[in-house]
């Protein structure tokens, strides 16, 4: 489980929000004639929950749909950043 603390500029709130990682797949090739046996996958990241923070009250099901997309579309853009940070270290 991943934790990503989202500015929320439409609610004008911050919303602790968390997710599931699927690392994206690479699928097999046939050796002898470079055929694709199976599709690639991309990565995926899947919204679990959303609290705002020091709270314990699920939010994700009364959030608009167009919030919990922003979210979703920022999350592997902070994930990625937070990746880019570590491998400096």
């Amino acid at each position: 489980m991943h934790e990503f603390l989202y500015e929320c500029d439409e609610l004008g709130l911050d919303l602790k929000c968390f997710f599931e990682y699927e690392p994206a797949e690479v699928g097999s090739v046939e050796p002898m004639s470079g055929l694709k046996l199976e599709p690639d996958y991309p990565e995926v990241w899947t919204l679990i929950s959303v609290f705002l923070p020091n709270s314990n009250v699920d939010l994700s099901g009364v959030l608009h749909p167009d919030v919990i997309f922003r979210i979703e579309q920022d999350a592997p853009i902070y994930f990625e950043e937070i990746r880019r940070e570590e491998s400096y270290d």
